[in-house]
């Protein structure tokens, strides 16, 4: 979703005032400082009417002429409003005012309807109208002082409907009474002139109801990071922000867990679970406390399907089994706890489908017109769609049972994902049995009309994304009392069955959070801010951050490093904090940084040489190599942060960016003793100079590992934390970039394009570092064996098996077991991730994945140690998805491979 600048620019003939030019319809991008990945551009940045908090007066009347005439009276001659009520000026510099480059927009984007009037349009979501405008006669009288701000809005939990009449003796007010009989009943209710807000990621309430204003967007990607009502409270200096609250007379901010790409590597999936539930339980404290809603839009769960694409961070890899074990074990954490019968908190899928693209060009980066992530078309085979695009959300809907998710910007085979019947109604719910409600990406209804041109007026387009599945606008399209949604339901376009199915979804929610019912039959409306920020909680941060360490090269055995050593710690990301939470991130409580962690073993001596993108003032790559010639090992800490790979961005490279080549040459060149390299980012980069050279003894993929980063790297280095983690993405050479097209969906190998196929299932060439690489400090010995008295299998058979559970996999009984003893051979305790693959036969299958990651465990053993693990082994696991998209299994040899140890093979009947 976007974060932007609230305002749109236009220059209105206001009695007085009259326009001189029109600029067009520009994209208005602004930079929040709790969202560091979105560098955005403000088009006015004179002084405004800010309607994000406590709304001034004006913004419920908000037309052309009043932000012209306020611009006027502050000494401005642009000025202009977005989002229907919010008001930004400037001044023309001889008139010849221009935009920023690259921020031209569709006229359709800018069709929101003014606040105050119903036939003007006031811009649209980051979209504005920019104009000039001269004004005759005297200027208006100087006005007098503001009055005070009107209290805030009340909202849940403090304003609770269900307290008085009319709806205390209703039957949505009865929590004994049946889930549908009480959402029906709130329906009935709603007279029809409230309607028009409750569609919106704002909801406006129903004031005859007394059922409060609601904000649907609170996020908390890897830690709560989003509290939409924080504003709302009276500001002094004691007044926490940033979701952080006070807690006997301390400031206590929530947990910074790792990034989805890092908490991922560790493939254990009790952890995935255990962050979610500590997520959500902080999430509920925040609402609780009054600054955050109940409805939280996470994880993250699409495809990393190319290392360029800049959200592939927030994810949990390129492999459909690992996310949708994330997408179950996550989402089930965070909204099951001590109580089956309330969500401790809702969490919200995102983004549905095929969404892989921010904006990017075949061009360059100096393409002025490049293609985004709201114009852009994904064409992807049911083959891909049903193996690859599908499984996690089909996880999140079943299997982790969502209470939310969120259609994507981006069209789908020409159809926008949030106006998409197929994908929606009839794939999320129909198939999957999805329970929830679906929002849109913050101006994705919008994109349907104006970027996708998929329909051809407001009303048809509030009619197809409702008629589709969708029942939450973000962005502002339906607008308000006045708004397109408004004169889609007068108009007929939306009928009462289609409006009232998507209000249905909305209360029913709403209702499983226990926002009706009184606190007292709730556990979790108990939890204070005495949860957030726990001892627990930050152990949780530290074992996720050491079990997403990932080590890929350990030359000789270079490492652990021993303690008391000198040590050169080198490199941009020598001293990272805020770097290492990722995007979407909160304040955190605390950030451990690289540092500080290796300083609790060694004497340090700390030089960056250079920054990220280019060289530094505080130091030169001189000063680095220096430093590590006179140390006994040297640490150099490299690799990307937000500038880098972040929402609106896509990389066009997959080299290190800047000159961080050079330092690692020169460094590794000068130093004396062993030099190790530390990889701090989401998306892979070619190493395979250093995969290689002599000079680096050791590589260990640090990912974004959150708060406990620092101590997480130092003690995996110096041996405290024995590294287990693997990597969930392939890391191609510089290569592969020109091989595959960033606009191509398909994941198999294309001998038209000369596409080598993408991620360990499909990719045909030789990787940097391969999926599911990782070393140890210990060594492991692997013994499996096939578990069956008799075994005969034919294709039809499966078929008829895969038939009986086709969209319930996970209800499959195994047909057989691998049983697989692993033993630590070495001297060092550690963990060990066990992983099974099964590769299909190639020759009678088109369109075989080369393998199949299908079952995986993280043991932990001490040395000496065995253990032993069963696999069950269904249909499914011996079937892939084929042409039509149906998932079949092939006659043929099949291989089933687990660890290092020797594959068996299974023959398939005919």
């Amino acid at each position: 979703m976007r974060w932007c600048a609230r305002a749109s620019v236009l220059a209105i003939a206001a009695g007085h005032c009259l326009v001189n030019h029109e600029y067009g319809c520009f994209v208005d991008l602004g930079k929040r400082e709790s969202v560091d990945m979105i560098m955005g551009t403000r088009i006015l940045k004179g002084p405004s009417i800010d309607c994000t908090e406590n709304k001034p007066p004006l913004c419920d009347s908000m037309t052309r002429e009043l932000c012209a005439q306020w611009c006027e009276n502050q000494g401005f001659d642009l000025a202009g409003v977005e989002h229907a009520n919010q008001c930004f000026c400037d001044k023309q510099a001889q008139h010849m005012w221009k935009p920023p480059p690259n921020t031209g927009a569709d006229e359709k984007e800018c069709n929101t309807a003014c606040r105050g009037s119903a036939t003007e349009k006031c811009g649209g979501f980051c979209r504005i109208n920019v104009y000039n405008f001269t004004c005759s006669g005297p200027p208006d009288p100087v006005p007098p002082p503001p009055p005070p701000p009107p209290p805030p809005p009340q909202v849940y939990p403090k304003a609770q409907p269900c307290n008085m009449e009319p709806l205390k003796s209703a039957k949505v007010c009865d929590p004994t009474a049946d889930l549908e009989d009480r959402v029906a009943d709130v329906i009935s209710r709603i007279p029809e002139e409230d309607l028009f807000t409750l569609y919106s990621d704002q909801s406006g309430g129903v004031p005859s109801l007394n059922i409060p204003y609601y904000n649907w967007w609170s996020e908390a990607l890897h830690g709560v990071s989003r509290c939409p009502y924080q504003g709302f409270l009276p500001k002094n200096e004691s007044t926490p922000e940033k979701c952080c609250v006070l807690y006997q007379g301390a400031v206590k901010c929530p947990t910074s867990f790792p990034a989805g790409i890092t908490s991922s590597a560790s493939f254990n999936k009790t952890l995935f679970r255990a962050i979610g539930s500590a997520v959500g339980e902080e999430a509920r404290v925040m609402s609780n406390a009054g600054i955050a809603s109940l409805t939280f839009w996470t994880p993250n769960v699409n495809i990393f399907r190319d290392p360029r694409w800049g959200r592939g961070q927030e994810c949990p890899g390129e492999d459909p089994t690992v996310n949708s074990d994330y997408a179950e074990g996550f989402v089930g954490g965070f909204q099951t706890g001590e109580d089956n019968k309330y969500l401790k908190a809702s969490s919200c899928c995102k983004h549905y489908a095929a969404y892989n693209l921010e904006k990017w060009s075949p061009n360059g980066p100096s393409d002025r017109d490049p293609m985004d992530r709201h114009h852009f078309n994904a064409i992807v085979s049911e083959q891909d769609l049903t193996d690859t695009y599908f499984p996690a959300f089909s996880s999140c809907a079943n299997r982790g049972n969502a209470s939310g998710v969120m259609c994507s910007y981006n069209a789908v085979n020409g159809v926008p994902s949030c106006a998409s019947k197929m994908l929606l109604d009839d794939t999320l719910r129909g198939k999957w049995g999805f329970n929830g409600y679906v929002t849109s990406d913050c101006g994705a209804v919008g994109n349907v009309y104006s970027a996708h041109n998929y329909t051809s007026s407001t009303d048809q387009t509030a009619a197809v994304t409702l008629g589709a599945g969708m029942d939450n606008d973000c962005g502002g399209f339906f607008g308000g009392h006045n708004g397109n949604l408004n004169s889609a339901i007068t108009d007929g376009a939306v009928s009462k069955e289609v409006r009232e199915k998507a209000l249905a979804n909305l209360f029913r929610v709403q209702l499983r959070l226990g926002m009706f019912d009184p606190d007292n039959g709730n556990p979790y409306r108990t939890y204070g801010p005495d949860r957030v920020d726990t001892l627990p909680h930050r152990s949780l941060a530290l074992t996720a951050a050491r079990q997403g360490m990932t080590l890929v090269k350990n030359d000789n055995k270079v490492l652990p490093f021993k303690n008391g050593m000198s040590l050169a710690v080198v490199g941009p990301h020598c001293n990272a904090t805020i770097a290492m939470q990722s995007n979407y991130h909160g304040q955190a409580p605390y950030i451990v940084s690289p540092i500080d962690g290796l300083s609790k073993f060694a004497t340090v001596t700390a030089v960056e040489g250079t920054g990220i993108s280019g060289p530094t003032r505080s130091s030169t790559i001189a000063d680095a190599a220096a430093a590590a010639s006179k140390a006994d090992a040297t640490v150099i800490l490299i690799g990307l942060d937000g500038t880098i790979e972040g929402e609106g961005h896509d990389r066009y490279t997959i080299d290190l960016p800047g000159n961080q080549t050079d330092l690692i040459d020169a460094v590794s060149a000068a130093s004396a003793g062993p030099v190790i390299i530390v990889f701090i980012g989401g998306g892979a980069v070619d190493l395979s100079a250093y995969k290689t050279s002599s000079k680096v003894g050791a590589i260990l993929i640090a990912g974004y590992p959150g708060q406990e980063g620092g101590n997480a790297i130092a003690e995996t280095i110096f041996g405290v934390n024995n590294p287990a983690g693997r990597l969930t993405q392939t890391w191609y050479a510089r290569e592969f970039i020109q091989q595959c097209s960033f606009f191509d969906m398909n994941m198999r190998p294309n001998s038209t394009t000369g596409c080598p196929g993408r991620t360990h299932r499909f990719y045909t060439g030789t990787p940097v570092f391969a999926f599911g690489t990782g070393l140890s400090y210990t060594t492991f010995e692997y013994d499996t064996q096939l578990q069956a008295d008799y075994l005969t299998l034919t294709v039809a058979a499966l078929n008829d098996n895969i038939e009986q559970s086709r969209y319930r996999a996970h209800f499959a009984e195994a047909l057989f077991t691998v049983r697989t003893t692993v033993t630590n051979t070495g001297n060092m305790d550690g963990d060990e991730v066990v992983l099974l693959m099964i590769e299909p036969p190639q020759e009678t299958a088109a369109g075989a994945p080369r393998q199949q990651l299908r079952h995986y465990e993280r043991v932990h053993l001490q040395a000496k140690e065995s253990t032993t693990i069963d696999f069950g082994i269904t249909a499914h696991d011996l079937a892939f998805a084929h042409p039509d998209g149906l998932i079949a299994s092939a006659p043929g040899q099949w291989s089933i491979r687990v660890g290092s140890a020797k594959p068996m093979t299974l023959h398939i009947a005919e």
